[in-house]
């Protein structure tokens, strides 16, 4: 997902994504809660009435799956202002043995998920999955206008929830294209709850107040930004297409790690909180060459930084979102607001 600007113009973050949802789905009982909260993204994201629609449809058949077909299910529900909202559902099993199968109406088994699987990509503007027998399946749900934006060849997906004893995330993200450069920043208010998502929210509307050509500099922004409020975590990915580098500043306990065709690499974060009054010398970037395939991984400390992109065959021929939610499944602490955000070059795709 993204957005390009007009030369010479200031652009505002095109996708900034602060409401999230987690919904836990073991039986029927449940599945209510699941439409409320795609209805909930729906208003969150101005969708008229007939997408708004959509999103409940998608919700309740995502949510019956589960009910139905696995077990350890969650919908995971986020909504950005640009309107999209995305449904995930995400399990840990049995997964589903033949995938284009899984497609056709009427299709069902007694141990894998299955059933309405077609009406669900009918009814996405988006849609994905991905499937392991016997360890789970991530199915993705895109509503919106702007929910297939892309450009220049990256694609950039992300998970966002909120601490389970709130509704308002003090994480969020954001993504702007500014002519051949692509912008993406990771934001954990400190703490949880309403006063970190207050300054999730003021991280983010400085970001998008300024088009972006120095990360140390935008790190500095932010933080004179949030001098009113509790402060903030915040990680800046900037790729720049047109050099093929990767530049990175991190303040605080957002991770960055870049996975390129080799070997992985963890990206330069420095201690402090934004708001705070960091020194302009803590501002240092790290760099890297961005050659495709390329996979860059962002995440709040709701997440824990051990999982490992091996345990995931073939998930980056899937949507970004798709990776996303397979870490947040597995690497969840589960006592925080969790935020993972995946940006990389395509490769070869699978369901789509």
């Amino acid at each position: 997902m993204a957005a390009r600007s007009t030369e010479g113009l200031t652009v505002s973050l095109r996708v900034q994504v602060g409401a999230g949802w987690n919904i836990p789905v073991s039986d029927e009982s449940q599945v209510h809660g699941a439409v409320a909260a795609g209805t909930s993204a729906a208003r969150v994201a101005r969708l008229d009435a007939r997408s708004t629609a959509r999103c409940e449809l998608l919700a309740a058949e995502l949510a019956t799956n589960l009910v139905k077909h696995a077990y350890g299910g969650r919908l995971l529900v986020s909504a950005s202002e640009h309107g999209v909202v995305q449904l995930i559902a995400v399990d840990r099993g049995p997964g589903i043995p033949d995938v284009l199968a899984s497609m056709t109406d009427g299709y069902t088994t007694t141990s894998s998920l299955g059933g309405g699987l077609g009406t669900c990509r009918r009814a996405a503007t988006q849609f994905d999955l991905y499937s392991r027998p016997g360890q789970g399946t991530v199915v993705l749900a895109r509503v919106g206008a702007a929910a297939a934006d892309g450009a220049d060849g990256i694609e950039v997906g992300g998970v966002l929830t909120p601490h389970p004893a709130e509704s308002a995330a003090g994480d969020g993200y954001g993504v702007a294209w500014e002519g051949d450069r692509l912008t993406v920043v990771v934001v954990d208010g400190l703490g949880h709850g309403p006063a970190a998502a207050e300054a999730r929210q003021a991280a983010l509307d400085v970001a998008g107040r300024h088009t972006v050509t120095d990360v140390a500099r935008l790190l500095r922004e932010i933080d004179a930004g949030l001098r009113t409020t509790r402060g903030a975590a915040a990680g800046v990915a900037q790729v720049d297409g047109w050099a093929r580098r990767l530049t990175y500043g991190g303040v605080g306990n957002v991770a960055g790690r870049l996975h390129p065709p080799r070997e992985g690499r963890t990206l330069l974060s420095v201690p402090g909180i934004l708001g705070a009054g960091v020194p302009a010398r803590s501002h240092r970037l790290d760099s890297a060459d961005w050659t495709g395939p390329a996979l860059l991984v962002l995440h709040s400390d709701g997440i824990n930084g051990r999982w490992r992109l091996e345990d995931y065959p073939q998930a980056d021929r899937h949507h970004p979102a798709v990776l996303a939610a397979l870490i947040w499944r597995d690497a969840n602490r589960g006592n925080d607001d969790a935020t993972v955000v995946v940006v990389r070059t395509p490769t070869d795709r699978g369901t789509r």
